[in-house]
């Protein structure tokens, strides 16, 4: 593909990204049946649509964004848990690995750990039961949503980022959406959610 013909398409999907971000608005309700975006996931990733910008500049949802790691664009009054979505992949770390190459987390090459240099196991397991419990006891006392790999219940990428935008999602499933590095923990300590002291 030559430039100019790249070029062509990305301005092409950004038109058509901001068309359908101008059809909606945070305040309309979503529709029974969403409008299919005018491109497909793979060209959606090799433009420069990026996934976690999912509200415009006035406050509408760019409902194209969904679609490049949803198969079809959820309903966040019906579906309100990962367990109710449909990804590109079923292992959840395999779609945020797509964008985001860090092999192992936290703890591995190049991710800083504030402890005292002190390198973190790899997290991507399923959780003993006292983090399960810590994990309970933390949600009562913050609102927040931490979820597992439905399939296995292994921790996850989206256990302590939240990936999608604040404003997106309504209540739990909203906190720690605009925090650094989307972290759950909304600037408090995220290792104290299941390792409490």
């Amino acid at each position: 593909m030559s430039r100019k013909s790249a070029f062509l398409k990305i301005t092409f999907l950004s038109g058509a990204l901001l068309f359908s971000a101008n059809a909606w608005s945070a305040d309309a309700e979503l529709p029974k049946d969403p409008p299919k975006p005018p491109y497909e996931r793979s060209e959606a990733l090799v433009s420069a649509i990026n996934p976690h910008n999912q509200i415009g500049e006035t406050g509408e949802v760019l409902w194209g964004t969904c679609v490049t790691c949803h198969k079809e664009v959820p309903d966040p009054q019906k579906q309100k848990t990962i367990k109710d979505v449909t990804l590109y992949y079923e292992d959840p770390v395999q779609l945020c690995r797509g964008c985001h190459t860090v092999p192992k987390h936290p703890g591995s090459e190049g991710v800083s750990v504030m402890m005292s240099g002190f390198k973190a196991p790899d997290h991507l397991i399923v959780p003993p039961k006292f983090v399960v419990d810590n994990i309970r006891l933390t949600s009562k006392e913050i609102p927040l949503m931490m979820p597992f790999d439905p399939r296995n219940g292994k921790i996850i990428c989206p256990t302590c980022h939240n990936p999608h935008e604040r404003g997106l999602l309504p209540g739990r499933a909203d906190w720690g959406a605009d925090y650094r590095s989307r972290l759950r923990s909304a600037g408090l300590d995220v290792c104290q959610y299941c390792h409490r002291k």
